[in-house]
């Protein structure tokens, strides 16, 4: 029996043909753990994310690229235009390396970005992961998408959706290392920006030296 497809969504540097298959996952949890740790949710505005219009735009443009009626027209267009949007967004991620978990996530982004730039600007992805997670061994779209198959002239196949978020978890899907690293660095982007700005940023307390007894 074949089971239906996953959902597909555009991928972006932040992950494979789902990105939201970990990501949300991963903010659920950062939530989750920065409420433990006495983090709030309302610090999460008081977070200084330099470049985020360019970051907003590439995510943008990607959203329109993978929608039905653009994919199926774009054609050879549409990889150069998701590497330059990919490109945008990875910018502001480097722009953001003081911030916690950033360095952690732009590590993820690059893993993901490497096989991309090597494969013509499509993502490897793995037979057997598609096989194992729709019984078929196929991409569920038609029509232009960042995915290609891994073949036997894929350059870094290890680093392209080789792994399965297997059903009935939801939002079954397949991904990449960078993916698992990204959504890694997202709780702890997450935890960090919920604690109070005073504990986030105050200085070590060193104990005061005792004067010298004569």
């Amino acid at each position: 029996m074949t089971l239906p497809p996953a959902l597909h969504a555009p991928a972006s540097l932040i992950g494979g043909p789902e990105p939201t298959v970990l990501l949300l996952y991963s903010i659920v949890a950062g939530l989750a753990i920065g409420r433990l740790v006495g983090g709030r949710v309302r610090n999460l505005e008081r977070v200084d994310f330099a470049w985020w219009r360019p970051a907003l735009v590439g995510l943008a443009v990607q959203l329109v690229l993978f929608a039905g009626p653009v994919a199926e027209r774009v054609g050879t267009e549409g990889p150069a235009i998701y590497v330059a949007s990919t490109l945008l967004v990875m910018a502001a991620l480097l722009r953001n390396l003081a911030l916690s978990g950033v360095p952690i996530i732009a590590v993820g982004a690059i893993l993901n970005l490497i096989p991309v730039l090597a494969n013509g600007g499509a993502m490897p992805s793995a037979p057997e992961a598609w096989l194992a997670l729709n019984g078929v061994a196929a991409l569920p779209v038609s029509h232009f998408s960042n995915s290609v198959l891994i073949g036997p002239d894929t350059l870094f196949p290890f680093l392209g959706d080789v792994f399965v978020w297997p059903r009935p978890l939801p939002l079954a899907n397949v991904f990449s290392m960078g993916d698992a690293i990204i959504a890694v660095g997202a709780v702890v982007f997450l935890v960090g920006a919920m604690r109070d700005p005073e504990r986030r940023s105050a200085p070590p307390t060193v104990p005061a030296a005792e004067p010298a007894r004569r």
